[in-house]
């Protein structure tokens, strides 16, 4: 049942699901086609140089990534910013640059990644190279700091022992040479010396040079070095149109089912047989397909017998044989909740398929306020039922009118009296109906609404059966239960309701529709073709 249910509000809804979402989607598709498309480039940043040491130590390595994080925040930073654009004489701010940037350390390691968007593949590279530079020059170990000219200053004495080492070791090999090619013992001695000696300085300078090496390698963890400057890529990365239209296409669907449930959750109409018979714990007789509005003021289950509307009607018919089994129909009043849900169309047309049925049936409009029945059939209203209750006039008969069909006659309500209620329930209207009974197998009451007037009320306690019509999308649920309630308390026998206007395309009429209307189709268009063949046979001879 609930599965069904959400089907039907689906099959009702789905225009609105299906506009929500192409409408998104071909939104977010013009919006993407219409905008810049956009490049990225990445420079890579490392932090520390522990990785250049044969024995890598571990603390270096977990500061410097550490310190991957703390780089990572400042690359963004207004001074770094600002730096890269008076280098790259871009025209912007930095809260505008900043938004273009992206920094993030390589999860466990030691690397920078700065990653730059833009509309131009070339300045997106550019940006990203400056900001590594930029915050390579304004790091401690920049070309700027203090630290830079300590650190130039040891790198060039280490460069001068390292000079002044290999031309003494240099030095010593020449001496040991000319010691092995001298023959004088006290030439021999000399050389030693000189060869003793020298390889003395050579001793103090490694010393020297490994502790000024330990001094000058001893802090590199917040060292920044480019490892792989960025270069344009000319592939764009957005906007991503597939994407933008698939997620647009998905949040429209989305809120169009939860507009579809808030409207359902706002409407609180019946729509089903089912509902109706739930709600109002009444038998379901049937559902009469919607109409255009002025094709059901006529008799539609006459001029098109073989239609989807008439064969509701026989459908209808049928279950109310059922419904009077055990006990005969002869007097059945018809009632809705409110106006205009189509009862007094209900009660016509009911009357024809009886009628066609073999059944004498008169056709009563008992509705002394508002009546239309004489519109449907065609009929005047100078004189009927409350002319025939007081005797007004010249006529001496009970007014009843042919309708152009078989077995059916129409009594119209005639000149509308001060005091309906009074007279629906007066003696003199027990006998007329006891009196038309006499006359016919089954009698059709059209009475008021019954929550408006209490003719129907008044009518509903001296009848045989009351069926009661809900409009479909238009009578409300409180209504109709209270309409059924109203009837219970003053012991009416109701047959059950009858669901008018249903959607023709909606429940179990879609088949009968196609397989009606088709047909249809497909004879008419054969008779149009035989009519211009002999129309054309008629010109030629």
């Amino acid at each position: 049942m609930e599965i069904r249910h959400y089907f039907r509000i689906l099959r009702r809804w789905w225009w609105l699901l299906l506009a929500a979402t192409l409408l998104a989607a071909g939104g977010s598709y013009l919006a993407s086609r219409s905008q810049p498309r956009i490049y990225s480039s990445r420079a890579r940043v490392m932090v520390g140089t522990s990785i250049q040491s044969r024995n890598p130590d571990w603390v270096a390595i977990n500061t410097a990534e550490q310190l991957a994080l703390t780089y990572a925040e400042l690359a963004t930073t207004r001074p770094v910013l600002q730096g890269v654009i008076d280098n790259c004489g871009l025209q912007t701010t930095p809260d505008v640059l900043r938004g273009m940037i992206s920094v993030k350390p390589t999860q466990g390691t030691q690397i920078l990644d700065i990653t730059v968007v833009d509309t131009d593949p070339n300045r997106a590279a550019a940006i990203a190279n400056a900001v590594a530079e930029e915050l390579i020059r304004q790091s401690p170990g920049g070309s700027e700091s203090p630290e830079a000219g300590i650190r130039r200053d040891a790198e060039e004495q280490l460069r001068d022992l390292k000079s002044r080492i290999d031309f003494a070791k240099e030095e010593v090999r020449n001496l040991e040479a000319a010691i092995l090619q001298e023959d004088s013992a006290r030439a021999i001695a000399e050389l030693k010396n000189r060869r003793d000696l020298l390889q003395q300085q050579i001793a103090q300078w490694q010393a020297t040079y490994a502790q000024l090496y330990t001094a000058y390698t001893g802090n590199q963890a917040n060292t920044l070095t480019l490892v792989e400057p960025a270069t344009p890529n000319y592939t764009p990365i957005g906007p991503q149109t597939s994407t933008n239209v698939l997620l647009a296409g998905a949040i429209g669907a989305l809120l169009a089912v939860g507009a579809i449930l808030l409207l359902e959750y706002l409407d609180d109409t019946v729509k089903s047989g089912d509902e109706v018979a739930e709600l109002t714990g009444l038998p379901f007789l049937g559902q009469i397909p919607r109409v255009r509005e002025k094709v059901a003021e006529q008799l539609l289950t006459q001029r098109e017998p073989r239609s989807a509307f008439s064969e509701s009607f026989r459908t209808l018919r049928t279950n109310l044989q059922f419904s009077g089994f055990d006990r005969p129909l002869r007097t059945i009043l018809v009632t809705s909740p409110q106006p205009t849900e189509g009862k007094s169309t209900v009660v016509a047309n009911l009357g024809v398929v009886l009628a066609q049925a073999g059944r004498r049936v008169i056709v009563v409009d008992t509705d002394l306020r508002r009546p239309i029945l004489h519109h449907i059939f065609g009929q005047n209203n100078d004189w009927g039922l409350t002319g025939a209750l007081f005797g007004e006039g010249n006529r001496t008969d009970d007014g009843l009118l042919p309708t152009g069909v078989e077995n059916l006659s129409f009594l119209p309500s005639g000149p509308l009296p001060p005091n309906p209620s009074e007279i629906l329930g007066s003696q003199r209207m027990g006998d007329f109906l006891a009196h038309l009974q006499e006359q016919a197998d089954v009698i059709l009451l059209d009475s008021p609404p019954l929550l408006t007037m209490a003719d129907a009320s008044v009518l509903a306690a001296r009848v045989d059966g009351v069926i009661l019509v809900a409009d479909a999308g238009r009578t409300r649920r409180e209504a109709l239960k209270k309409a059924a309630e109203a009837l219970r308390r003053i012991g009416a026998h109701v047959l059950g309701v009858a669901l008018n206007r249903v959607g023709l395309r909606s429940e179990g009429y879609s088949y009968y529709y196609y397989y009606y209307y088709s047909d249809e189709g497909k004879r008419r268009k054969g008779r149009r073709r035989r009519s211009k063949k002999a129309e054309e046979r008629t010109t030629e001879t």
